[in-house]
């Protein structure tokens, strides 16, 4: 049986800590708002679905899947939609794996508070590469900029 790893991430305690809370749900802001796509790290607008890094990372090239429609559950898309968020999930996972340049990803789904979920009333599929780490007194602009580059790349994969 091997060692649990602890990952320090500093930039997601500084999320919990900030009491940091909006109104409304940002997924359906974003797809609201394509012009914003840049500053809102969505590389990906597909037929069913968003793709955009997480501003507050588990770990190192963290992203998100989000279906267009706002619903909470796996249950509520239609037989399409479920199936269109998967495949595009599963072409996020590939650029995903070519932009952070390795193969160990974790793919979840967090429905529900008791299971993790930060955002229990817009499902998405996290995708988190797990072979980089970000040393954990990185300066927060650094961060950003990286997560720019990294959000450009993965842009430039989708063109």
């Amino acid at each position: 049986m091997g060692a649990f790893r602890v990952v320090l991430t500093p930039w997601r305690y500084r999320y919990i800590v900030s009491g940091e809370s909006r109104r409304g749900c940002f997924f359906c802001e974003y797809i609201g708002r394509p012009e914003a796509d840049r500053d809102n790290l969505v590389f990906f607008r597909g037929r069913y679905s968003i793709g955009l890094l997480n501003k507050y990372p588990y770990m190192w090239g963290h992203v998100m899947v989000a279906p267009y429609r706002h619903v909470g559950d796996l249950e509520e898309l239609d037989d399409e939609e479920l199936a269109g968020l998967l495949r595009e999930a599963f072409l996020v996972k590939n650029a995903v794996v070519a932009a952070a340049g390795c193969g160990d990803v974790l793919v979840g789904i967090n429905v529900g508070r008791a299971a993790g979920a930060g955002v229990e009333s817009h499902l998405h599929i996290h995708i988190i590469p797990r072979c980089r780490e970000i040393a954990p007194d990185t300066p927060q602009e650094e961060l950003d900029e990286m997560l720019k580059r990294y959000r450009d790349e993965l842009a430039r994969l989708w063109s």
